[in-house]
């Protein structure tokens, strides 16, 4: 076993597509990271419904990104410009179970309606809109139901996420990739739980096993990108020449593997959830 790299970063995304919450710690659990002051909040925990019941994301709505999440107690507070804040019950109080389509998968939720629906509509100018919850008594998705040909296992589960419950990105990476862009990106662009630092640039694609502290991780597939990673997290606008993704496209495509889909950071499985990661633990390869 050696050292290989130090946990810089932190981020927890309790809904889908809007943006994350930086932490010095998190508790690991099989469906995610959970926020340290409330263990309920999980990582993708509830996500944004169409009035049919799709997901959507800041690919169909940028504007999402505008949207701030904290947790005061048992509430998330909702932020967003020239709106008042919306305090969202962690426990959904509406008990009436309703299929959701998340890619070509179905899962489960809890919509919550009425006040929250209404905020999320007027704020992002769509009609319909919701917020889903998922509940610790349904049944997630396995992640080989998701994609096939990965190395996934029997006991890789995910809520909302769109494969995994985790994804690590190196900080020298993104030092690659800004040397190659006219404008650099932030890494909130890349929506990562955990950063590393004092790795070399991509050397993360190789960690198949390793550990931050005491929790043990699996590398399932490499992350592949899309064109949320063009949506400036500021401006809820998306990058008229679509970037980063065309620079990734340019020199981190593996095309036999995963097509057209430029690879940036790495899509983790869990072996020991239950243990707290703190930011400052070694990483380290076996």
């Amino acid at each position: 076993m050696k050292e290989s790299a130090t946990l810089s970063e932190i981020y927890l995304y309790p809904v889908k597509s809007l943006p994350g919450i930086k932490l010095e710690k998190a508790l690991t659990t099989k469906f995610g990271l959970a926020h340290p002051d409330n263990t309920l909040v999980v990582d993708r925990k509830w996500m944004i419904v169409d009035a049919n019941g799709s997901f959507r994301t800041q690919r169909q709505i940028p504007k999402m990104a505008l949207i701030r999440i904290s947790v005061e107690g048992d509430f998330l507070i909702f932020s967003a410009p020239q709106k008042n804040p919306l305090k969202v019950p962690i426990e959904n109080p509406n008990k009436d179970k309703k299929n959701y389509r998340l890619w070509t998968c179905r899962i489960d939720g809890y919509g919550y309606g009425g006040e929250v629906s209404a905020w999320l509509s007027e704020f992002l100018e769509v009609d319909g809109l919701d917020l889903a919850v998922f509940n610790e008594n349904l049944a997630p998705i396995k992640t080989k139901d998701i994609e096939e040909n990965t190395a996934t296992r029997e006991t890789d589960v995910v809520i909302y996420q769109d494969f995994s419950p985790f994804m690590l990105i190196g900080e020298e990476s993104l030092e690659e990739l800004n040397k190659r862009l006219e404008i650099k990106v932030p890494m909130n662009r890349f929506r990562p739980n955990f950063v590393s630092k004092n790795n070399s640039a991509f050397s993360e694609d190789e960690w198949e096993k390793f550990k931050i502290g005491e929790s043990e991780f699996c590398r399932i597939k490499h992350c592949t990108r899309c064109l949320l990673t063009t949506v400036d997290q500021n401006k809820g606008v998306k990058d008229p020449k679509q970037e980063p993704l065309k620079t990734l496209r340019e020199f981190r495509l593996n095309k036999q593997v995963y097509g057209t889909s430029p690879m940036f950071g790495i899509n983790l499985g869990i072996d020991n959830p239950g243990i707290i990661v703190k930011v400052g633990d070694k990483i380290t390869t076996f």
